[in-house]
């Protein structure tokens, strides 16, 4: 077991006290019940003294599907779920190679190969399915080979692809680390969700389509899917559904973890199975685009209402935030009264898709006060009622299969089959990059 690694069954090495030896059971959910209890990880050692469970309401009909001729599995086939942590990579101070610092993108070969970019200092690294560090892929630059801010993904082959847009360059990396070859392509977006693979090795770049006509605002430009082949020919431009947000709704309260104040939205997400994945919030619905005939999955669940003391603390920030903005003619919207059904969608490296929900808020007694800015007016109000992450699987032929509540300090960045590939946070500002699997009946 390398230093900075934890996993089932091991102890941590190189640090200064030992993990549990039995993978740390942080989960479970369900059906029936409502509450939340998330158990505190020590501080120094990352223990956790005992198990955390997350309880919510798994009811519901399952799925829905169009045509009617499309399949129909049962609901929540899953029945309880848990999370088990299986692989922790990472220290506070040790081997520079298992100190995270920002980590902005992971992605996962199909040998369970890790790879992972942070900006501090900027550089993909990669490591093995029982997390011992292997290589650094390429550095920071401009040449052949380096990059500046990549989003990352695995080809079906095993090979590395990394999209830099400050550089246009796609790269292309061996299974031994060595760098390829890239492609010069014209694009203008940037960030993790700007590259995308499917299952046949084709590369999809998140760009803005060139209008004809000027626009007032980069909101007003449609975003595409540009298919590439893996040699780097342009083949198609794929349209991606616009938002159709209303602005007004976009109040948002940024700590690590993004907040917004429950924009209705049309979110699409891009399935490697080769079809866009959308659905409008107001409603449990969410389309398959699939080639052969879409499918829209969903379930019968009632929108949760936004009362009590977290409706007070959103309305105090709300008139905080309008006193930033007394200078201006930005109006925020006034909140709705229940919350939209889901904040995001997610597909799988094997074409689940997980929907990300908004659920019933739980009171959190570790928010912090965040330092005073410059200039802004003091007190900024604390949100410190917080939803539980919580996710509902579907198999990419509609089968409902359960719901899934992630702990506080996990940020998710991959999913395929029952496992998720995220960074952990805890309470030091320490983070690791870990492996967890969704237990189930």
């Amino acid at each position: 077991m390398p230093q900075g690694t934890r996993s089932a069954g091991s102890a941590r090495q190189g640090g200064d006290a030992a993990f549990d030896s039995a993978p740390r059971r942080v989960s479970v959910v369900s059906a029936g019940r409502r509450g939340y209890k998330q158990g505190m990880r020590n501080r120094r050692t990352g223990s956790t003294p005992g198990i955390a469970l997350a309880l919510i309401a798994a009811g519901g009909t399952g799925i829905g599907c169009a045509p009617a001729a499309a399949p129909v599995g049962p609901a929540g086939s899953w029945g309880p779920t848990a999370i088990v942590e299986e692989l922790a990579i990472g220290v506070d101070v040790g081997a520079p190679e298992y100190m995270f610092g920002a980590v902005r993108d992971i992605a996962v070969a199909p040998d369970g190969r890790i790879f992972a970019y942070q900006l501090t200092p900027r550089v993909i690294r990669e490591y093995d399915g029982d997390g011992n560090h292997a290589r650094d892929l390429g550095r920071q630059g401009q040449g052949p080979g380096e990059y500046q801010s990549p989003a990352i993904e695995v080809m079906p082959d095993g090979r590395l692809v990394a999209w830099d847009v400050f550089n246009n360059r796609l790269s292309f990396y061996e299974r031994d680390g060595s760098y390829a070859h890239g492609l010069q392509i014209d694009a203008s977006l940037g960030g993790s969700a700007a590259l995308r693979l499917d299952t046949e090795g084709y590369v999809y770049i998140r760009d803005w389509e060139r209008p004809d006509t000027p626009v007032t605002s980069e909101a007003d430009i449609p975003i595409v899917l540009r298919r590439y082949t893996p040699g780097g020919e342009l083949i198609e431009s794929l349209p991606v559904p616009h938002p159709e947000r209303d602005e007004r709704q976009g109040m948002s309260f940024t700590l690590r973890e993004g907040f917004s104040s429950f924009p209705v939205e049309t979110l699409p997400a891009w399935s490697p199975l080769g079809y866009m994945v959308v659905g409008r919030n107001d409603r449990y619905e969410v389309e398959l685009q699939r080639p052969e005939g879409s499918i829209t999955i969903g379930r019968d669940l009632d929108a949760v209402p936004i009362a009590g003391e977290e409706l007070e603390e959103w309305n105090a920030f709300r008139a905080y935030t309008l006193v930033l903005n007394a200078n201006g003619d930005f109006e925020y919207a006034p909140l709705p009264s229940t919350k939209p059904f889901f904040k995001g969608l997610e597909v799988g490296l094997d074409g689940r898709i997980w929907v990300h929900r908004y659920v019933e808020a739980v009171k959190r007694d570790d928010v912090q006060q965040l330092p005073e800015i410059p200039g802004r007016p003091p007190n900024r109000p604390l949100l410190t009622w917080r939803e539980p992450t919580t996710y509902d699987v579907f198999e990419p032929d509609g089968t409902f299969l359960g719901t899934v509540v992630l702990p506080d300090d996990i940020t998710p960045h991959v999913f395929r089959g029952d496992h998720i590939w995220g960074v952990h946070l805890d309470a030091d500002g320490v983070e690791r990059v870990v492996r967890l699997r969704v237990e189930h009946e």
